[in-house]
């Protein structure tokens, strides 16, 4: 069997990509990890036919809570460890005479975190770990840790709902067909009733698929359902680029995207297309293919970054259309022509996410939100508003804040600290979002 192209590295073999980074045969073996529901994380011994490697296990959850990483890797001039803030995001590892790294951290609490290793200066995944992640183009692998708050994200021996991929026309955006992925909960393909409908947003670089795959939307509502904590919902998960028909893991990213710092100047240009189809395409294609109930008061909407800009921009036009608001670390200045830039706070060096040196232009910013005022406090059930107090957005967050309290509107306010704009958080605010609807 000939080597295939490794992604990563164009005409270089799967092989030969490692060898260059200094790693075995055996330290780079797919071999899926053994894996017990509800059990702390274990890595796998490799089979028999590697005898001649060591056994590594990675990543190991110590007794005290505790993580330790390792990649065999004898060769290998350095090796760091990447990802998530409450994992120490860049640690040296260590290498033993064996040729194994590895690296000890945490405690870590209960939940789930993103990493990955730079070998040589080469970003890779764990080779042990089963579990990988993907948010647009980027991939890591996950670990996930056990308890209160992990659990909720794992899938459990409870009733499951199911995810639909579905394709939709679109023609205002003149896409022939578009993807999105739907979830029904437990019972609804050999059930009669009517459910309200919740529309979940993803955040720039994300697609359809980023809250199944990131965000355990599915697994979320599934345990929060199971324990009474929520109401039985559908969630309608789109793609909210303009120009996109699907995931670029399915359909070639669209010319004139994204630029080297994120979502280009054409793309900002047209981001509030997509809160339009939703209204003109999708919300009239979900109440005619499923079982909706098809009215403001059991319909919610919210979403991440770019999504919860796209959120209050398409709930603040449209109330007629929505009586359940929430926005998750909204990316405010991504709207055209709010954004305003701010020296570089004192504290910029532990803030994690955009536009740490932008704000917004409260004027601007109420100009494309005409039914932002007093009087939609009659009309909206909850106005969800939400933060981590070391994101990037807490300046334009504040800013927000004073808008809302200046139009007199009342809302319920979510702020975490130590978090950032990262999907731990987005996670723990969907954990915190749903049981509150449809109530």
């Amino acid at each position: 069997m000939k080597n295939r192209p490794f992604p990563s590295s164009p005409g270089v073999s799967r092989r030969q990509f490692f060898k260059r980074m200094g790693a075995t045969s055996a330290a780079v073996s797919l071999f899926p990890t053994a894996l017990m529901q509800g059990q702390p994380l274990q890595g796998a011994a490799f089979p028999a036919s590697f005898q001649e490697a060591p056994a590594v296990v990675s990543p190991e959850i110590l007794a005290d809570g505790r993580v330790t990483f390792r990649l065999l890797a004898p060769e290998a001039g350095t090796v760091r460890l990447g990802g998530d803030f409450f994992l120490g995001r860049d640690l040296p590892m260590t290498r033993d005479a064996q040729g194994i790294w590895s690296v000890t951290t945490g405690p870590v609490e209960s939940g789930f975190y993103d990493y990955h290793y730079v070998v040589n200066g080469i970003r890779t995944l764990d080779p042990l770990n089963v579990y990988t992640t993907r948010d647009g183009s980027r991939y890591s692998s996950s670990l996930r840790v056990p308890g209160a708050i992990g659990d909720d994200y794992q899938v459990n021996d409870v009733p499951h709902g199911t995810v639909h991929q579905v394709w939709f026309p679109s023609p205002s955006l003149e896409l022939e067909g578009r993807r999105m992925f739907v979830y029904t909960p437990a019972g609804y393909e050999t059930g009669t009733d009517r459910y309200p409908v919740f529309y979940l947003l993803h955040g720039g670089g994300g697609d359809e698929d980023a809250w199944t795959n990131m965000g355990r939307a599915p697994q979320i509502l599934d345990n929060l359902i199971a324990k009474g904590k929520a109401k039985p919902m559908i969630v309608v998960m789109t793609n909210g680029n303009f120009n996109q028909k699907a995931a670029q893991d399915m359909l070639p990213l669209p010319p004139n995207t994204r630029g080297p710092q994120g979502p280009s100047t054409e793309f900002r240009r047209h981001i509030l297309e997509f809160p339009e189809s939703l209204l003109k395409d999708v919300i009239p294609f979900v109440d005619k293919a499923y079982r909706t109930r098809a009215d403001r008061e059991h319909r919610a909407i919210s979403g991440l970054s770019m999504g919860g800009a796209q959120t209050l921009y398409a709930a603040f036009n449209h109330l007629d259309a929505f009586a359940w608001v929430g926005e998750f670390s909204a990316g405010l200045p991504l709207l055209p022509g709010v954004a305003v830039p701010i020296p570089r706070p004192a504290n910029a060096d532990v803030l994690r996410g955009p536009d740490i040196t932008n704000t917004i232009d409260p004027d601007k910013f109420l100009a494309l939100m005409p039914q932002m005022n007093a009087s939609a406090n009659d009309k909206l059930k909850l106005l969800y508003v939400s933060i981590g107090l070391m994101d990037g957005l807490i300046t334009a967050h504040g800013v927000f804040k004073d808008i809302l309290k200046k139009q007199g509107l009342k809302y319920e306010l979510f702020e975490a600290p130590e978090w950032g704009h990262e999907w731990g958080f987005w996670r723990l605010t969907l954990r915190d979002f749903v049981p509150r609807l449809f109530r």
